[in-house]
């Protein structure tokens, strides 16, 4: 069995682990989905993450933009910051069930 010191000097010359860099979204990628609505793919800045897919249905226009809203960091026309507050809360409590 080895000693204490040949496996602390073994771990030290073993190559550092790769580190995953942080979630950061590049684009979305919008297109027709096969259930009538809309298919909302995220891609990322890093090969580690893989892209995720979101669909919507033909009626849910409006989570749509929510969601939109929320992950490109834009505002929709005619909403105050509370009514946003609100959508926002309202689509990951869908997102969560």
């Amino acid at each position: 069995m080895a000693s204490h010191g040949a496996m602390k000097e073994a771990a030290a010359t073993e190559p550092p682990r790769h580190k995953i860099p942080p979630k950061e979204l590049e684009h979305i990628r919008l297109t027709p989905a096969e259930n009538g609505g809309v298919s909302a793919e995220h891609h990322f800045t890093s090969y580690e993450h893989k892209p995720e897919m979101h669909v919507f249905a033909a009626g849910q226009h409006k989570e749509l933009m929510v969601h939109l809203s929320k992950h490109l960091g834009m505002s929709m026309p005619g909403k105050s910051k509370t009514d946003s507050a609100e959508s926002k809360e309202q689509e990951s409590s869908e997102h969560e069930e």
